[in-house]
């Protein structure tokens, strides 16, 4: 058996260049020392979204130690056969790795199980063993922001500055929960703090000046308070940083987002499309900033636009170079983009064809991966999206029933978010049905800061003279300044209900 000797072990300690302050990195493993200058390096580009760049390094890094086992955990190849072909591997090696590695090989897992009581496990374990790593909050932190633990989850991030001033990755979380930036768990609106969002915003820029992403996410902070002019020199700053870098792309879509807000969507739709050019010999990201293009049309209740340029990227799925399973995967999302579209302009042939191609994709997606984890989530994910569409057109009868087929599915899981899906389609359909109580009781048992069912839940609350509550979520709506499929639907629905006031 190779002979590995543990890098940066329990006394893992790093001189930061602006603090002088000594900190402690998790124990990681490797027969190279080289290699571990590459995964860190990799782990740099990882924090602000450079996907390629960090697989480049950790190409690297496995050349020199194939054993790597946390440069194949962290690999996150394209292609998920070979992704996880190296998760596979990495779980191989645990008789040579640390147990904290384990544990963050853990959480991820937990995560792909869709076990975050797991995941809470295998971070709290991290802090209760390695409590002097700055990094070991930022692992809880993540678990407790995805759990939507966030009181919990500031309190850990703060520990990891307290360890670290430089810690980068904690001030993007807690940023994440008063800026909108993705996917990221937000706080409920009454309890976002846009200013002190900026704060956060401004140690990114301290801490890596380096690159466009934290230029991009304060940005963010001016773009959410409408200040557009605000935003622009610092979204130029973010595609300045960025050139010829794989996120460049995403710097001018987002510019694009704020001349779109601003009202100048001539000006947003060139970004979009000199985002698509950059992004030409990278298929995901290809695909995403189209998406962004679609959406735009969206925004203006234009959906036949949408689908018009939904169905040119359509066209072009199979001549661009993805691979077999992820060729699937996007022909699936092209049809639920179509379904979206199709349904919320009352389309209903269209739409039940749309979500039919979806289902169908998807089963063909889980048969060439062959994994427990996505056979199941494609059978909650065709309950959902089924009992959706019959709930946009009337069927609640038939809803209920997918609903509850969704309800078994989903109370297996492990995750204090797993119901959310399930509680706001049910506040839907009480709500279509004129069971406004119901409705309240349903969408407050969900994810209450979620876009959509918060318009529908909004109707609920005037519909059971709440008014003042109602007004308050509409107005939330109105003012979002941020793109995706769900706001672009709802938020001029929610400026005709401010006005109707």
């Amino acid at each position: 058996m190779k002979n590995f000797f543990k890098v940066f072990l329990f006394i893992a300690i790093i001189i930061s260049s602006c603090s002088k302050k000594e900190f402690i990195r998790l124990p990681i493993t490797t027969s190279s020392q080289d290699a571990l200058g590459f995964y860190y390096r990799a782990m740099l580009s990882f924090d602000v979204g450079d996907g390629p760049e960090k697989r480049k390094d950790l190409d690297s890094a496995l050349a020199l130690d194939p054993d790597f086992a946390m440069a194949l955990e962290m690999y996150g190849s394209t292609d998920p056969l070979l992704r996880r072909k190296h998760q596979e591997k990495a779980k191989s090696l645990f008789s040579n790795i640390t147990d904290a590695e384990k544990r963050m090989i853990g959480i991820n897992e937990s995560y792909r199980n869709g076990d975050m009581d797991k995941a809470l496990e295998n971070a709290k374990w991290l802090v209760d063993n390695h409590g002097d790593s700055y990094e070991s909050y930022i692992w809880l932190g993540q678990v407790q922001s995805d759990r939507f633990e966030l009181g919990d989850a500031i309190k850990t991030l703060k520990k990891s500055i307290e360890l670290n001033p430089d810690s980068y990755e904690a001030y993007s979380l807690l940023m994440g929960h008063h800026i909108a930036a993705g996917t990221q768990a937000m706080l409920p609106e009454e309890k976002r703090d846009v200013e002190l969002g900026m704060e956060y915003g401004d140690h990114l820029i301290r801490i890596r000046s380096d690159h466009g992403l934290p230029y991009h996410l304060k940005a963010n902070s001016f773009r959410q308070l409408g200040q557009f002019e605000k935003a622009k020199p610092l979204y130029e700053k973010s595609i300045e940083k960025r050139k010829g870098k794989s996120s460049e792309g995403t710097a001018y879509v987002v510019s694009g987002h704020n001349f779109m807000f601003s009202g100048d969507l001539p000006t947003a739709r060139e970004r979009y499309v000199k985002a698509i050019e950059l992004s030409a010999n990278d298929p995901d990201d290809w695909f995403a900033l189209n998406y962004y293009l679609s959406v735009s049309y969206m925004f203006e209740n234009d959906y036949m636009g949408a689908i018009e340029n939904i169905t040119k990227v359509e066209n072009q799925l199979d001549e661009v170079g993805f691979n077999d399973v992820t060729l699937i995967f996007r022909k699936g999302q092209i049809s639920w983009h179509k379904m979206v579209c199709y349904a919320h302009n009352q389309m209903e042939e269209e739409a039940y064809e749309s979500l039919q191609q979806q289902i169908n994709y998807n089963k063909q997606r889980a048969a060439l991966l062959n994994d427990e984890n996505v056979y199941r989530n494609i059978k909650s994910n065709e309950q959902d999206l089924t009992a959706w569409v019959n709930i946009l057109f009337g069927k609640y009868e038939a809803a209920k029933k997918n609903l509850s087929r969704l309800k078994e599915i989903q109370e297996q899981i492990n995750d204090p978010t797993a119901m959310y899906g399930y509680f706001g389609l049910l506040g839907m359909a009480h709500l279509m049905e004129g069971n406004y109580e119901a409705a309240v009781n349903s969408f407050e048992k969900g994810n209450e800061t979620d876009i959509y069912y918060n318009y529908f839940k909004g109707l609920a609350l005037k519909a059971s003279g709440q008014n003042t509550e109602a007004h308050k979520i509409f107005k939330e709506l109105a003012s979002f300044n941020f793109s995706d499929w769900n706001i672009a639907i709802v938020r001029n629905l929610a400026k005709k209900q401010l006005e109707k006031a």
